[in-house]
């Protein structure tokens, strides 16, 4: 009896033994193959683009659908960046102009009157005359350079307003029915003239465009950024906007070119770029980068790189990016 429960014990042993190597193999086995999805196969073409292949099965799992590209004639826009602009400046600047004008209108009455007295000889000595006529080029003196200072800061169309459309501006300004924006293109993006319109994005409010309603060369260079400067004239009654916040616009051109519109849903963000997905066969895609891409409205026009009639991905690039990183995934040691 005592023999037969040993045979049965050295049996049993030399199992887990063997099992244990069976293990063994399959995990070394198991740590040769990279962690790579069941559902699609990453690969590289000749060019050295990245491939997925993924069965017409799995694309309806995922939701993936593709669309075809078609030809756009799109206006040139040019990037601007800059900040909302205080009113509280403009505001003095404009109260001390009207009080200047009333003493200038004052003292040119006063001054033409001794003059009059004066030519006929009516109780008015010359000195009265000079101390009239002193008051007066000071006063002159003052509001042109008020209005100097008008023109300097905040450009020769605000400048060039009457008391009262300039009254309305700051007062539409002061209490935030509107904003005024300064922005500046980047070196290099030159202008013919003011642009023939812009979309500003506020920040924190990117997916509400709004649409300048006036748009004025800026009467100074940005020390900073040294490119073309513009005011934009916004209003503020989707969301308020308080002075300083960072603005970017997007600022239209009288020029035009031919590309096609990239939806959105369609570009993914990776290694700092943007890039779609191109279907190169009914199960293949290709990752492509995009650029130069003019960011507007409707989607990402691109003149270089997609021509109409390429099939792109719009619904589930992003679950075809993450199929490829998990393919460059590696197991740790």
């Amino acid at each position: 009896m005592r023999r037969r429960t040993l045979a049965v014990s050295i049996v049993a042993a030399a199992a887990l033994v063997v099992v244990g190597k069976l293990s063994l193999a399959s995990a070394d086995a198991d740590e040769e193959k990279p962690i790579v999805s069941a559902a699609a196969r990453v690969s590289r073409d000749a060019a050295g683009h990245v491939e997925i292949a993924i069965a017409p099965g799995a694309q309806k799992v995922i939701g993936l659908t593709v669309e075809t590209l078609r030809p756009v004639v799109q206006t040139i826009e040019v990037p601007a960046y800059g900040f909302v602009l205080d009113p509280l400046p403009l505001s003095k600047l404009s109260s001390d102009l009207l009080s200047a004008q009333a003493a200038l209108d004052a003292s040119d009455a006063q001054y033409r009157r001794a003059k009059q007295l004066y030519a006929e000889q009516k109780n008015v000595s010359l000195r009265d005359l000079q101390i009239a006529q002193t008051a007066y080029l000071t006063d002159k003196v003052r509001f042109q350079t008020l209005q100097q200072q008008l023109r300097d800061g905040w450009g020769a169309e605000i400048a060039q307003k009457d008391a009262r459309a300039r009254g309305e501006l700051v007062s539409a300004l002061i209490s935030r029915r509107e904003a005024l924006a300064r922005v500046t293109a980047p070196i290099g993006e030159q202008l013919d003239g003011s642009p023939r319109g812009a979309d500003v994005y506020v920040l924190g409010h990117e997916q509400q465009p709004l649409t300048a309603r006036a748009i004025h060369e800026a009467p100074t260079v940005d020390p900073r950024m040294q490119g073309q400067s513009f005011l934009l004239l916004i209003s503020a009654d989707m969301f308020p906007i308080r002075p300083g916040t960072a603005v970017s616009a997007r600022l239209a051109t009288s020029d035009k070119a031919k590309g096609v519109m990239v939806s959105r849903s369609a570009v993914v963000r990776y290694a700092g770029a943007e890039w779609v997905y191109r279907e190169a066969k009914s199960d293949v895609f290709t990752r492509l980068e995009i650029f130069p891409a003019q960011l507007t409205g409707a989607g990402y026009f691109v003149t270089q790189g997609l021509r109409p009639g390429t099939r792109i991905v719009v619904t589930g690039a992003q679950t075809l990016l993450s199929e490829e990183m998990k393919s460059a995934i590696q197991p740790s040691d």
